[in-house]
This record gives C-alpha cells, structure tokens and sequence, in this order.
C-alpha cells in the first residue's frame, strides 16, 4: 500500500509540475513600476461612491464600480514595486524607506477619505433622506472604497517617487 501512494503522490507532484505553478513559485518575483492600474482602479471606485450617491435609484450600479476598483486594487501589491513585508526578497534601506513613506501617505489618505465621507455620506442622507437601505449601501461602498485606497495607494506612490527602470530582458 505504500508503495501505491508514493506512486499517486509522485504523478500528482508531475502533474503540478506540468501546470507551471511550482516554477513560478521558486523564481524571485519581478517587481514593476505600475503606474495606470492604480489610477484607474481608484477612478472606478471614485465613480461609483458618486454615481451611489448621486443616483439612489442606481445603487448597484456604483457599487458595482466601487467592485470593479476593488477587484483591480487587490492585484497591484502582487505586481507593485513595493516588497511584501516577508518577502524573501533582499530588502535594502531604499526598499524600506520607500514602503516606509507609501504607508504613511496611503494611512494619511485613508483617515481623510474616511472622514469626509462619513460625513458626506451623514450629510448628504440627512438632506435627502435616504432609506435605511441606501445609507446600509453607501456605507458598506464607502469601506471598500477605503480598502481600494489600501491596496492602490502604496503602489501609486512607489510607482510614481521612482524613476520606471526598463526591462532588459
């Protein structure tokens, strides 16, 4: 019997191999300036926080763009500049001084943009007087517009404070 699962295990470890995932894995992850996949990221998020607001009759129609900003946001720390925490990358005083200083950018945006649309969001609701499911809406759009804000400034930041290094390959 063990000689069936050594034999099963080493089909499925061949089978692995042919997809390509495991090689991918093992090289070093190459690291790109992204410079327009942020902006357009936040501009669909942005969009759709206005249209949700503007338009209460359309409510999924701006959530679904705040989704749309999300859904391109939640890539770019995969292919930003910006080395993950622990990555088995070298990180040298560069590398840490620039995710030092996109932080604290994007922590600084995220505390405005949450202030200003809490109270947009409780001004604009008080004037119009939204149903209690519009400000359930707007609210939950608001929080992951702030997750778009997140996952998108850190690249927008690093990829804009350094020169775009060409690939020679």
């Amino acid at each position: 019997m063990p000689r069936f699962n050594e034999r099963l295990l080493d089909k499925l470890d061949a089978a692995a191999d042919r997809t390509g995932v495991p090689a991918m894995v093992t090289r070093a992850p190459r690291r790109h300036s992204v410079r327009w996949l942020p902006i357009a990221a936040l501009l669909f998020s942005i969009s759709g926080m206005v249209l949700g607001s503007a338009r209460t009759d359309l409510p999924m129609a701006g959530y679904t763009l705040v989704m749309i900003g999300v859904g391109l946001s939640v890539i770019l720390p995969m292919i930003g500049p910006i080395k993950a925490w622990g990555a088995p990358d070298k990180v040298d005083e560069f590398d840490r001084a620039l995710r030092s200083r996109a932080f604290l950018v994007t922590f600084a945006s995220i505390s405005v943009a949450a202030v200003i649309g809490m109270w947009l969001i409780l001004g604009v609701s008080l004037i119009d007087a939204w149903p209690r499911e519009i400000l359930i809406g707007q609210i939950s759009a608001l929080s992951l517009f702030l997750i778009t804000l997140y996952s998108a400034m850190p690249t927008l930041y690093a990829s804009w404070a350094v020169r775009a290094i060409d690939d020679e390959d």
